[in-house]
């Protein structure tokens, strides 16, 4: 899908989505108001402070960024040899 990315794992199994806000930022925004309103009682921590304002910063600073990637074998080369 056109402005969706999966992080997939060793064995192909989906781990990660990465989304273009500026193309569903507002599919994201209605997923994101509906995942706080049906936070069960015991997972109330979802609507604290820290945890909306740094999501919220997270978001913004996506939505004005363009996509970040990273050669993982350069990276991983990198680590082995203390780079």
């Amino acid at each position: 899908m056109k402005g969706i990315q999966f992080i997939v794992d060793d064995q192909g199994r989906k781990t990660a989505v990465v989304i273009d806000l500026k193309q569903w930022g507002k599919e994201w925004e209605t997923f994101y108001q509906t995942l706080c309103e049906d936070v069960p009682l015991d997972e109330s921590w979802l609507h604290k402070s820290p945890f909306v304002e740094k999501l919220d910063q997270a978001l913004e600073w996506n939505a004005n960024h363009p996509p970040q990637t990273s050669n993982l074998d350069e990276l991983e080369t990198n680590i082995e040899h203390n780079e």
